[in-house]
C-alpha cells in the first residue's frame, strides 16, 4: 500500500537507500536528512513493512523532481516502483508551483512507460546539480534526464471534474 511517510519510517527509508547507495544508483542521506524532510517521502508498505521509497524535490523553476526512488529487492518485478511514481506525479498535480516532473535514472524502461521522455541534462537549471556535489558519479554523471510535462495532466485532471 502507497502512503505518506511518518517519522518512525525514516531508518527503513535510510536501509533503502544506503542499500542503493553502496554501488552509486542512488545518493545517500543521512538519516538526519530524512528525518528533516520526511514529507517529501512516500513509501509502499508490504506486511507491516516498508519495501519501497520514493521523494519529491519541489521548487526550481515549477520543476518537482521524482528521486530516492527504490525497492526492495525481494519486491522487485511487482509493479511497486511503477505505483510510487504513479502517486508521486498525482502528488505533484495537487500543487500549483510546478508544471513538469524530472529524474535522473538509469530505469528508463520504467519512466518511459509512464510517459517520460529523454530530455537533454543541460535542459535542466544549474541549480539542479547542487546534489550531484555528494554523487559517486559527478564527474561522469551516467543517469539519463527524463521529463515529463504535468500541463495535460492537471487539464485532463480538470476535465474529468468538470465533466463527472
Amino acid at each position: 500500500m502507497l502512503r505518506e511517510a511518518k517519522i518512525e519510517d525514516a531508518q527503513a527509508i535510510q536501509n533503502l537507500i544506503c542499500f542503493y547507495s553502496e554501488n552509486g544508483k542512488m545518493l545517500f542521506r543521512t538519516l538526519e536528512e530524512i528525518e528533516k524532510n520526511i514529507a517529501d517521502f512516500l513509501v509502499w508498505e508490504q506486511h507491516g513493512q516498508v519495501v519501497g521509497i520514493c521523494s519529491l524535490k519541489f521548487g526550481w523553476d515549477k520543476l518537482v523532481e521524482i528521486r530516492s526512488l527504490g525497492v526492495d529487492p525481494r519486491y522487485h518485478r511487482q509493479g511497486i516502483a511503477t505505483k510510487m511514481v504513479q502517486g508521486s506525479i498525482e502528488r505533484a498535480l495537487l500543487r500549483d508551483d510546478c508544471d513538469t516532473a524530472f529524474v535522473l535514472t538509469y530505469a528508463l524502461p520504467l519512466f518511459t512507460k509512464l510517459g517520460f521522455q529523454i530530455v537533454d541534462k543541460m535542459e535542466l537549471p544549474q541549480k539542479v546539480w547542487n546534489d550531484c556535489q555528494a554523487c559517486l558519479h559527478k564527474d561522469n554523471c551516467d543517469e539519463t534526464a527524463m521529463s515529463l510535462s504535468l500541463i495535460p495532466l492537471k487539464k485532463q485532471a480538470i476535465d474529468e471534474i468538470q465533466y463527472s
